[in-house]
């Protein structure tokens, strides 16, 4: 009786440390740009959260807000914690669009808007973290004018 209540308990200790490191380990960062003065900010934040709980991906949200100095600095703070510095640096004070970043390579699969609704929001997470996930997925064509492409880069050294 007591190696079946061993086995038991380590079985539902191992359950356990195995849902937390999944949560703990995404497979896509959405990196949300946002300032709260921002029109399309606004528009993205209404939608970005139903996004990812209706596309059912494991993904995390990273918020890179620059209303205030402090939250600047506090978005600063997670974009080196999650290693995703360069992704902060090139569109950080760049609004209302959110960059899905692979949380593995930490490159950037693509980006969303609010000019996307939350399920079509919602479908495109989904295709990125098949991505991610190196998984192949099918692609319908598209003649509308909303694209997955990032903007140009916000920041830029002009040395360069």
């Amino acid at each position: 009786m007591k190696t079946l209540s061993t086995l038991i308990g380590a079985a539902v200790l191992t359950s356990a440390f195995a849902s937390t490191a999944y949560a703990a380990s995404p497979d896509v960062y959405v990196v949300n740009f946002r300032n709260a003065k921002d029109v399309k900010s606004q528009q993205l934040d209404s939608q970005l959260q139903t996004a990812v709980a209706i596309a059912g991906v494991n993904a995390e949200e990273v918020v890179i807000d620059t209303t205030t100095a402090a939250k600047w600095e506090k978005g600063a703070h997670e974009a080196f914690d999650k290693d995703i510095v360069p992704v902060f640096n090139k569109w950080v004070g760049l609004p209302g669009f959110a960059a899905v970043v692979d949380a593995k390579t930490k490159r950037v699969i693509g980006c969303v808007n609010a000019s996307f609704s939350a399920n079509e929001m919602a479908e495109e997470l989904r295709k990125m973290a098949s991505r991610a996930q190196g998984n192949a997925y099918m692609s319908r064509a598209s003649v509308g004018a909303k694209t997955t492409s990032c903007p140009a880069a916000h920041n830029v050294d002009p040395g360069l």
